[in-house]
């Protein structure tokens, strides 16, 4: 299980969280101000089945 962090539209340095945990990864923090990103990014992978969504964009 993973859950990652990003910004975009170029990636910064993804914050992330994996292991073989059982309920869920996380929590994941990511201190976009600094960057200058106009999105932040995050995406989870449970097994095989991944999901990635961009949103909170400026």
């Amino acid at each position: 299980m993973e859950v990652t962090l990003d910004t975009g539209p170029t990636s910064g340095k993804p914050e992330r969280d994996y292991s073989s945990y059982s309920t869920y990864a996380g929590p994941v923090y990511l201190d976009a101000s600094k960057s200058g990103a106009q999105c932040l990014e995050w995406s989870g992978t449970i097994d095989i089945y991944y999901d990635s969504v961009r949103g909170l964009c400026s």
